[in-house]
């Protein structure tokens, strides 16, 4: 049986992703010496939070056909489903937030591992575009995906300020 996801759950991810974005910028400043580069991972931490605002916002905009559910879902599984998928796929906290790892070893390291994570958050979205139907609000989440390539663009160019 083929799961399909409308748009309410997929921006849900989405917050869910941000604020897990925003717990990896967090703790990048916390591990930075340099207060050049700690006021940069702040502000992209900040910047995450705002995504937040931005999803939410969206999402309270759907319209009524986007947050119909396709099953039923009495235990709110599915919610629980999506959630884990986001905080397993997307700036994974087990591994991005240990402060032992490599990630921490240079400003470059810490920005080429958030563009990964936002790149597989484009093909997340983008794959989850797939199993929502128009109805459901797919031009909803062409929305949310061209925020994440924002996301990419302005990563992009600092790391080649930083790589000089």
């Amino acid at each position: 049986m083929v799961q399909r996801f409308n748009a309410d759950e997929i921006f849900s991810m989405g917050v869910q992703i941000e604020k897990n974005g925003f717990a990896f910028y967090s703790e990048a400043a916390a591990h930075t010496e340099d207060t050049d580069l700690r006021d940069l991972f702040q502000r992209l931490a900040e910047w995450e939070q705002n995504h937040v605002r931005i999803f939410e916002n969206l999402r309270l905009k759907l319209p009524a056909a986007a947050k119909e559910e396709d099953v039923f879902d009495q235990d709110n599984m599915v919610h629980l489903y999506l959630k884990a998928v986001a905080d397993n796929n997307v700036f994974v906290k087990g591994l991005a937030l240990n402060p032992e790892a490599l990630v921490w070893t240079s400003p470059v390291k810490v920005l080429t591992t958030a563009l990964d994570f936002e790149k597989d958050s484009v093909v997340f979205f983008s794959s989850m575009k797939e199993v929502t139907t128009e109805k459901s609000g797919t031009l909803e989440v062409d929305k949310l995906v061209a925020e994440e390539l924002r996301h990419i663009g302005f990563l992009t160019s600092e790391i080649r300020k930083l790589d000089g």
